[in-house]
């Protein structure tokens, strides 16, 4: 896909709906993807080309555009508050867990959301990965301490707001010790 995400981020973001196709990605690949992941991003932060446009607060995240080469969207989020929130999933997501948890439920019904009966819940933890289709009902919830890389081939902002500069850089500035603290375990041997 690029030199940035991990090869099977794709392979996710192009699966159809049928039961029957869902992508084979060898265990291989989708491990020790973690730390080269962070370096990455922190090597893009640090030459200045990651701008405050295009960033907004949704649904308790602040979302900070990620610049890729192609036409899929990428945005850093950094959770805002600690409650359940509704994530209106429009396209199919991959969410790759750099730090935290993130908790997930998932709705067959728009009742089942409002009464807050989850068909399935799930916690996710780092180096974890998360595909969901758009249009499907879910809510989430992450630690405080959590960073996530969303990708997705069309993204939204409905509902968003866009983030003032102080709650931009306040948000870069927990992103990168969050980056740098994964770094850092990975050259010395250890899990973040």
């Amino acid at each position: 896909m690029n030199a940035i995400l991990p090869a099977f981020v794709n392979q996710l973001l192009a699966q159809s709906r049928e039961p029957g196709e869902v992508p084979e990605i060898p265990p291989s690949s989708a491990i020790g993807w973690l730390a080269p992941l962070a370096s990455r991003i922190l090597s893009v932060l640090d030459t200045g080309s990651y701008r405050a446009v295009g960033s907004f607060l949704a649904h308790g995240y602040a979302h900070l555009p990620f610049p890729l080469p192609d036409p899929t969207s990428a945005f850093l989020r950094v959770p805002t508050r600690s409650g359940m929130d509704p994530w209106p999933v429009f396209s199919t997501s991959v969410v790759l867990t750099i730090a935290g948890s993130l908790e997930l439920e998932m709705y067959q019904e728009v009742d089942d959301s409002l009464s807050q009966r989850p068909h399935h819940a799930r916690t996710f933890g780092p180096e974890e990965v998360l595909a969901v289709h758009g249009g499907t009902l879910c809510a989430i919830r992450s630690s405080d301490d959590a960073l996530h890389l969303l990708t997705t081939g069309q993204f939204s902002t409905s509902g968003g707001s866009p983030l003032t500069l102080d709650e931009y850089t306040s948000a870069v500035h927990q992103a990168r010790e969050v980056l740098e603290s994964v770094s850092l375990a990975a050259s010395a041997g250890g899990r973040p």
